[in-house]
């Protein structure tokens, strides 16, 4: 008699059918949304930079991991958009505070009312107050109730500087981007005689033209052994 096929470790919430979340759900009770923005990261960066990462860094943390992954949010406050100082005042979204609050609670609360035991928030975008934001209404959830812990967090809180720092359209972020979605990248749009500047090129942070795939990986490798035992530890209480 042929062996059941066991049921994935983890999957894209809107790709999949009801059972398959709910038979997911029952071993790895884990929500993950990635946080992202629409805003601009230079000639040589995709514009949604920030939720193609945080969505590709959930994914292969909910691989490692277990639990299931929700689509991006493109909704942020405190963009490059907001910095009337630079000239980079096209290819952003920019929301106000006070809706990215009520957002950020509204989706906290569906996801405990759909009783995963730990929700983890990926910002991909930490300006602020955008960040605080969200991390205060995570910290809100938890003091409300305790069927659901709420984890809101960056990739950069979770992987030693030694590695990545915060950083927009620069290494860390660039390299992330490279290793997931390569064809969202163009390197060459930097310019060869002179490091990047924020004012110039959107990039604040080490020189992006130091990035690679490879890099990319690496820092993925940090991330998921910086992220793993905080899911465990509130999913095992």
């Amino acid at each position: 008699m042929p062996a059941t096929p066991a049921s994935p470790r983890w999957g894209r919430y809107e790709t999949l059918l009801p059972d398959e979340i709910a038979a997911i759900a029952a071993q790895h009770s884990v929500a993950y949304l990635p946080w992202g923005a629409l805003e601009y990261h230079g000639r040589h960066a995709a514009v949604g930079l920030d939720g193609l990462k945080a969505h590709g860094l959930c994914c292969s943390l909910a691989a490692a991991v277990g639990g299931l992954v929700f689509p991006p949010v493109y909704f942020a406050a405190n963009t490059i958009k907001t910095l009337r100082e630079l000239p980079h005042q096209r290819h952003s979204l920019n929301f106000s505070e006070d809706l990215l609050r009520l957002l950020a609670r509204e989706h906290l609360e569906q996801l405990a009312d759909e009783k995963f035991r730990v929700v983890f928030v990926l910002c991909g975008h930490v300006g602020q107050p955008h960040y605080d934001i969200i991390k205060a209404e995570a910290a809100a959830l938890n003091a409300r109730q305790s069927a659901t812990r709420v984890i809101a967090t960056s990739e950069t809180d979770l992987i030693s500087p030694d590695l990545v720092v915060a950083n927009h359209a620069a290494l860390g972020e660039i390299s992330f981007l490279m290793s997931q979605h390569p064809e969202c990248v163009d390197l060459s749009r930097l310019p060869a005689d002179r490091v990047p500047t924020l004012e110039q090129d959107a990039v604040w942070g080490s020189d992006p033209r130091e990035a690679s795939a490879e890099k990319g990986r690496l820092y993925t490798d940090a991330f998921i052994a910086g992220a793993r035992p905080l899911i465990a530890a509130l999913a095992s209480s």
